[in-house]
């Protein structure tokens, strides 16, 4: 199935269509579910984005530093770092849109089949948990990128403590040829030019991938969350059928389906802007923006775990 670029899980017609399906036949926490489902997809996309953009910031830095032999050296092995991490980022990104493919396809059999069968269909909605290897393989992906980042930070930071020590100690080697008073550079904080191109872009990049794996908890425990909410709405109906069949025994027989076949269909229309089916709850919890601190996103995670 197409993904249209650019365009997110939750703008997706399909998505829509199905996320009012389920609000119109009490399935509230379901639509819930899905739709945060979606969102979180949708913010790992746009992080991705966002690393890409530091990594391309980065791949330019490197190339303005000036020209010397240690220079030459160290933008070597600082483009191999970046060059590393941005197919990180480009492995990932192609997980995640296999992950939309696949919730998409999803979604669009289940309202296909609603549309025929009625409420019993929704309860496929459970089958989104289909996605949950896709997620977990990402996960594990974005965990070894952050072991990688800190590797490359650690040996970044050394190569600029050493650079910087060697430009100042050839520096007042020449003072000291010239007959002038050699400077304390320990009194003087100073940067080497690699941590503006490099180390600072390197550690944001860190940064994001510890969000998406926090994003990814939070995705795969809404996954197991939602098949749960499905189950207990299933026992409830059945609960509810058995004791209509009790009570009403000739309309039962008559009407056997009519219970689970009972729905209510109405055609989306496309609009132009965003859609915010309970969006406001969701950005209350985290949502998708890519600048949100990491230790406003742990309680928020561990909240979902708890429910």
């Amino acid at each position: 199935m197409d993904i249209e670029a650019g365009k997110t899980l939750t703008n997706e017609e399909v998505i829509r269509e199905l996320l009012e399906l389920l609000k119109k036949n009490a399935m509230k926490e379901q639509a819930n579910d899905v739709f945060e489902i979606c969102s979180y997809v949708d913010g790992l996309e746009k992080k991705i984005d966002s690393m890409t953009e530091e990594l391309t910031n980065m791949q330019n830095q490197i190339k303005e530093m000036q020209e010397d032999t240690l220079i030459n050296n160290a933008k070597k092995a600082l483009s191999e770092a970046q060059e590393q991490l941005n197919t990180r980022c480009e492995q990932i990104k192609s997980q995640v849109f296999q992950v939309k493919v696949q919730v998409k396809s999803t979604a669009k059999c289940i309202v296909d089949e609603a549309k025929v069968k009625g409420r019993e269909a929704l309860y496929r909605v459970s089958e989104f948990l289909g996605i949950k290897n896709k997620l977990l393989n990402i996960r594990e992906n974005v965990r070894g990128a952050i072991r990688t980042a800190d590797k490359d930070i650690a040996k970044t930071a050394l190569l600029g403590k050493g650079l910087r020590e060697a430009g100042q100690t050839a520096a007042n080697a020449f003072r000291t040829f010239a007959d002038k008073p050699e400077v304390d550079y320990s009194q003087k904080e100073q940067k080497h030019t690699i941590t503006k191109a490099a180390l600072v872009p390197m550690k944001a990049v860190r940064k994001m991938f510890v969000l998406m794996e926090l994003h990814l908890d939070a995705s795969i425990d809404k996954l197991d969350n939602l098949a749960m909410n499905v189950q207990i709405d299933k026992e409830k109906r059945m609960e509810n059928t058995k004791s209509e069949v009790q009570n009403v025994p000739d309309r039962a027989e008559a009407e056997p389906e009519r219970v689970n076949a009972e729905i209510v269909y109405a055609p989306m229309v496309a609009e132009a802007h965003e859609y915010q089916y309970n969006a406001d709850a969701f950005e209350a919890r985290g949502g998708v923006d890519v600048k949100m601190e990491t230790e406003k996103e742990v309680p928020k995670v561990r909240e979902d775990k708890a429910r």
